[in-house]
């Protein structure tokens, strides 16, 4: 979990903005949403297990509603081998499921939030909202930087263990 006061904290030490400060908590607020906002539909794209959730799909007449944090599909589990079709809110599915799917995170509201995400993402929103406060960024500009970066980070996540022969001493 990243804490956002840590952030928040670490954006205006790099400001020069400790003592003296020039930027209100809503703006810096703002331009963690923005970071957050990308960093999320980069996690999305990359169908990342960072952002995943489970969901007892049960329908009524065919069709299940979507959880209201849907962001993307990533998977069925127990095996669930029969049709499916997704319709704006809703799932058509013949029986009962267990989804896994990629959610959209809630927006920061204070500086008493929690990201759901882990720390090593740390760095990550505080570079790219300092970058975006002090102009060195624009918003274009930071989604494709996180993009690559994300992408980078979450590679592992798909390829498995590294297999390296063993020493071999007499």
């Amino acid at each position: 979990m990243i804490e956002v006061r840590d952030v928040v904290t670490s954006v205006l030490y790099g400001l020069g903005e400790n003592a003296n400060r020039k930027h209100s908590d809503p703006e810096i607020i703002d331009a963690l949403n923005i970071v957050l906002r990308y960093v999320n539909l980069a996690l999305i794209n990359a169908k990342s297990y960072w952002i995943a959730k489970e969901y007892k799909v049960k329908p009524k007449n065919g069709k299940a509603k979507l959880p209201d944090d849907f962001g993307g599909f990533k998977e069925f589990e127990d095996e669930y081998d029969g049709k499916y079709k997704f319709t704006k809110d809703y799932l058509k599915i013949d029986k009962d499921a267990t989804m896994t799917y990629l959610y959209i995170m809630d927006p920061i509201e204070t500086i008493e939030d929690e990201i759901d995400l882990p720390y090593v993402l740390f760095d990550m929103f505080s570079r790219y909202s300092l970058g975006l406060l002090n102009g060195n960024f624009g918003a274009d500009t930071v989604a494709g930087l996180i993009s690559a970066e994300v992408q980078k980070l979450v590679a592992s996540e798909s390829s498995g263990p590294i297999d390296r022969p063993m020493p071999f001493f007499v």
